[in-house]
């Protein structure tokens, strides 16, 4: 068996910083078939997680991943249309891993929010740095 190779460069790992508790959510009416089924990467989660719902720009997001801020804004655009498609058509949405390294994360001491290894105490915690 002969196994085709992917042409241009090789796909790395995106960063993420956490693997998500509830992986599946269902309308309560349920579904027919298996063809209603959106599947959310774990890095298009991270990006909306990043721009979204923390508040970071694109810029710090494709840092935070380890991507170029294109790279991420395709991968943003994707989530968005996914969650917007489960939302509008009332599909199962199912999240899933691909390659990804797990960054490891804290609470930043300074002003409560979470602090990301990638980022330097000044890069985060603007307000308390003029």
């Amino acid at each position: 068996m002969r196994f085709r190779r992917r042409k241009g460069r090789p796909r790395i790992p995106r960063f993420i910083s956490e693997i998500p508790k509830i992986r599946e959510f269902v309308p309560k009416e349920g579904v027919e078939d298996d063809s209603d089924t959106v599947k959310l990467t774990y890095e298009e989660l991270e990006a909306i997680r990043l721009v979204d719902y923390l508040g970071f720009s694109q810029e710090e997001g494709a840092e935070l991943m380890g991507v170029s801020r294109r790279v991420f804004w395709n991968i943003l655009k994707s989530a968005r249309k996914k969650i917007g498609d489960f939302l509008i058509n009332g599909k199962v949405l199912r999240i899933e891993g691909e390659d990804y390294i797990l960054r490891e994360c804290g609470m930043c001491k300074l002003c409560g929010r979470m602090r990301h290894c990638a980022f330097k105490p000044k890069d985060h915690c603007r307000r308390f740095n003029p």
